[in-house]
């Protein structure tokens, strides 16, 4: 029995051995599958990169002879150069240059090919010192048509034209930022317009603006014709000039009879005032004029120095206190409110005829 369960033991243990060994064997031939993709498909991947530039290289190539036949040298050795960034050997590239060299050397007569690329390499790097990329290129593919075999100006071309690549790129990033901050700022002008308008709507309702209320004066009839006839004396008066005058000690009523002879103004004396002004004694004056003056000025020279003063009235000129004056001058005046129309809305009670029983009924 013992060696029957030993027995048992050592197939279980093979056994697991053996699953063991299969999956470790099954993990590797997977393991080498996935390394086998893998490597297929670098290859592939540098395969098609392969073709890529060749497709690339036969285009510039090709466009370069295009601008070259149509006499655009310019355009011609910008393809030609490009080519020769990607394939620095490539004879087709070279040939190109070389044909740009010949038709300009049949244009102009230059120095000597090495000497004129020496002095285009320098004036490119200086201008990408400058950081002018876009001279310093069109500079080095003039230097590469004269020297194509100068690997050194191939090389600040390739150079020149990533750096160029970049100054665009971040010429476009700032735009792009420039361009972002105007939109996130017309977003938070729009976000804050829309929350005042929220707030509005939550603000209790703006009372209507109160009118002023407007006064109108009542005038009477008579009153209005008494102002006139005032108005008209007033203008009368102005016009009613008093000669020269020089009076001393002269008594105030035959001072104002003279004036009234002189102007024909009725002029009207408070007794009253008068005695009260002068003690019960008559009330001496005494003025002079040297020109011609209206009757209002005389009348307000001869009386400053008394306690009178005077007012005109529709028809005559009335002297007095200025006490006395001041409270009849005092007048009642009536105004009327106006308001806006006022609109009156008819209701009309509507007709119920009374409700009969028809119950009868009796006790």
């Amino acid at each position: 029995m013992p060696t029957t369960k030993i027995q048992k033991r050592r197939a279980i243990s093979l056994f697991y051995t053996a699953l063991i060994l299969l999956f470790v064997i099954q993990s590797n031939a997977n393991a080498a599958d996935d390394a086998k993709k893998a490597a297929d498909l670098m290859i592939s991947e540098k395969r098609i990169e392969k073709e890529k530039e060749k497709s690339m290289l036969k285009y510039f190539i090709d466009e370069g002879k295009g601008f070259l036949e149509a006499g655009n040298y310019d355009a011609a050795t910008e393809q030609f150069s490009r080519a020769l960034e990607i394939d620095s050997n490539s004879a087709d590239a070279k040939r190109g240059l070389k044909a740009v060299q010949v038709k300009m050397g049949e244009r102009q007569k230059i120095e000597s090919p090495s000497v004129m690329a020496k002095k285009l390499l320098k004036s490119g790097q200086e201008k990408y010192r400058a950081k002018d990329f876009d001279g310093a290129i069109l500079d080095f593919q003039n230097a590469l048509v004269l020297d194509y075999e100068n690997g050194d100006i191939l090389e600040w071309l390739k150079r020149a034209r990533r750096q160029g690549d970049v100054d665009k790129a971040r010429t476009n990033q700032k735009d792009l930022d420039k361009d972002t901050d105007l939109a996130t700022e017309e977003k938070t002008v729009q976000e804050k317009t829309a929350m005042l308008e929220v707030e509005k709507a939550y603000l209790p309702p703006v009372k209507p603006e109160r009118k002023p209320v407007e006064i109108e004066e009542i005038v009477s009839p008579e009153e209005e014709k008494e102002e006139k006839a005032r108005q008209a004396l007033m203008k009368k008066l102005s016009e009613k000039m008093v000669p020269a005058v020089s009076l001393a000690e002269a008594d105030i009523r035959d001072v104002i009879r003279q004036l009234m002879d002189i102007t024909g103004v009725t002029i009207v004396i408070d007794e009253g005032a008068l005695a009260k002004a002068g003690e019960g004694a008559p009330l001496k004056i005494t003025f002079s004029t040297v020109n011609e003056m209206p009757l209002l000025e005389v009348l307000n020279i001869a009386l400053r120095a008394t306690d009178l003063s005077y007012r005109v009235e529709p028809s005559y000129i009335w002297i007095s206190t200025p006490e006395k004056l001041a409270k009849e001058n005092l007048v009642t005046k009536t105004y009327r409110l106006k308001y806006g129309v006022r609109r009156i809305r008819k209701v009309e009670l509507e007709k119920f005829e009374p409700k009969t029983s028809s119950s009868g009924g009796g006790t």
